[in-house]
């Protein structure tokens, strides 16, 4: 989807204190081989703090930078991956008592770790279609301390870390602009997140760990897989982004920096910079291996970090690549106008 006049207003995020991987290796929650295969240096863990408080931090912090009015906003959209609290309880409307007030379109999004790119395209959508509402927010936020998941183990290339962030979109110029964003989805693979697990009843109501890695080898050895292994993945992908790219009106060569989801070097590498045609020093890789993957907040996270400290500046454009169960994948472009008054 071509975007026109969406800008970035604010960015927000709450990274808790990291673990060192050499702690985690020390303390027994993963062995030394798994760490150097994932090559991270830490993982961020959020102890007790729940969920939609990170959101809640991030989204304080969006606001105050864009220096929006409450009443501007128009919709608020929360990502979630992770459990959030009570069972029946809804998370959007605790972001939207606390920090954001009354008259505003509230719901959360369900799109696994590209969640925040729904969003994304759901608000831009908003506030390109309903020119009476000046400004949208979005956020994610996740804790994966939880006897279900083993942050380090459940997968072969996530790490799963906590923290959440925030965006304040405006049709009003800001820092940045939105050019365009897209997604895709290949349903054959759908079954690669379920695989071996029934559907009823649902794993959580019997205290069932989640573990992908063992859902994808059922997925595997049991011949359950579209031909082609992962090449109509990269395919896909590599359509998404030449369309993301001719919207935007740039090239490959005119990206400053890619985000990719927070995964192992092998897997941010063979699946993100190689098909893009570009080193890995134009990607977030140094910055993510000290995050490990928050969910849907990785590729925003990072943005911040890069706005904040000047790696992207007027004049760049930023492209952000995300996946997820479905099979999900999403692409989109940021042009830097200037410099907020937030950076360092």
């Amino acid at each position: 989807m071509k975007t026109k006049d969406v800008f970035v207003g604010g960015l927000g995020v709450y990274v808790p204190e990291k673990m060192s991987m050499e702690t985690a290796v020390a303390e027994g929650m993963i062995d030394a081989a798994a760490a150097k295969e994932y090559d991270f240096a830490s993982i961020a863990v959020a102890g007790e703090t729940p969920a939609p408080d990170m959101a809640l931090h991030a989204v304080r912090e969006a606001l105050h930078r864009s220096g929006k009015d409450q009443s501007a906003l128009g919709m608020l959209l929360y990502a979630s991956v992770w459990y959030q609290g009570p069972d029946g309880w809804c998370p959007q409307y605790y972001i939207q008592r606390h920090a954001v007030g009354g008259d505003v379109v509230a719901a959360e999004v369900r799109q696994g770790c590209m969640g925040m790119f729904s969003a994304l395209e759901l608000a831009a959508g908003y506030l390109m279609g309903v020119p009476e509402r000046d400004s949208a927010v979005i956020t994610s936020a996740d804790n994966f301390n939880s006897p279900r998941i083993d942050r380090l183990r459940f997968s072969p290339h996530f790490p799963m870390a906590d923290a959440g962030c925030a965006v304040v979109l405006s049709r009003t110029p800001g820092f940045a602009r939105l050019e365009s964003v897209n997604a895709v989805t290949l349903p054959e693979y759908e079954g690669m997140h379920r695989s071996g697990e029934p559907m009823f009843p649902p794993g959580e109501t019997l205290g069932r760990p989640l573990n992908f890695a063992a859902t994808k080898k059922h997925w595997m050895e049991n011949a359950e897989q579209p031909p082609g292994g992962p090449l109509p993945i990269i395919a896909a992908q590599d359509e998404l982004v030449t369309r993301t790219l001719e919207e935007s009106g740039i090239g490959i060569d005119d990206v400053t920096k890619v985000a990719y989801v927070n995964g192992s070097r092998g897997r941010v590498e063979g699946r993100g910079m190689i098909p893009l045609g570009l080193p890995m020093s134009r990607s977030t890789w140094d910055f993510s291996r000290t995050i490990g993957h928050a969910g849907a907040s990785d590729q925003f996270i990072s943005l911040e970090h890069l706005v904040r400290t000047g790696e992207l500046g007027p004049g760049d454009h930023f492209l952000m690549l995300g996946v997820g169960p479905g099979f999900n994948i999403a692409c989109a472009v940021f042009s830097i106008l200037e410099r907020p008054s937030w950076a360092e």
